[in-house]
């Protein structure tokens, strides 16, 4: 576990930097913690502070091209890139997802998509051919069959992942109060 007070030091940021970037969920999903023999300093685990060191460096490269001011969009699909999609749970069970974790998920479909497709299309094609050579592609065959129902496998629960994000975005919307045109009854 590391200070805060460490962290502030060694890579020249501010406090309000750092509690930032936990605001928005960019440390993960373990919450920081607070060192009660330490005036309640908040202290970070080995995964919070290698994400901590990434958003430094992609800001640090930022600053390096000319963009004073962070891009919240590219630092959140880095992070998506290196550390993968996360949905944080608030106390209330409602699900918050970040906008470019569902692009995220769109892509990866799209991806995962092209490789089911090629490899039904390796499958039809072996399907159709016979194999000249004396060589067992049994084993090749199966292969391939194995790693194709994977793919379906990961594209279903994919799907099932997005279709619950949608959801969850839906009911937030729905728990949202209407604004009332009035802003004071005397």
């Amino acid at each position: 576990m590391i200070p805060i007070s460490q962290l502030v030091k060694e890579l020249k940021l501010k406090p309000h930097q750092l509690h930032k970037w936990e605001e928005r969920g960019w440390l993960g999903f373990d919450p920081v913690l607070k060192d009660p023999d330490n005036n309640g300093q908040r202290i970070y685990n080995e995964y919070q502070v290698e994400r901590i060191y990434f958003i430094h460096e992609v800001i640090e490269e930022q600053k390096k091209q000319g963009i004073h001011r962070t891009n919240f969009k590219e630092m959140e699909e880095k992070l998506f890139e290196k550390f993968g999609g996360e949905v944080k749970r608030i106390e209330n069970e409602v699900v918050e997802v970040l906008p470019a974790s569902i692009e995220a998920f769109q892509q990866l479909l799209v991806q995962q998509n092209k490789q089911i497709n090629a490899l039904t299309d390796m499958v039809q094609e072996l399907q159709k051919k016979e194999l000249q050579s004396p060589n067992d592609h049994t084993s090749d065959f199966e292969e391939m069959k194995k790693q194709l129902r994977l793919s379906e496998e990961r594209e279903d629960k994919l799907l099932t992942l997005i279709e619950k994000l949608q959801e969850d975005v839906q009911s937030l919307k729905e728990m949202v109060p209407k604004k009332s045109r009035w802003k004071f009854w005397g």
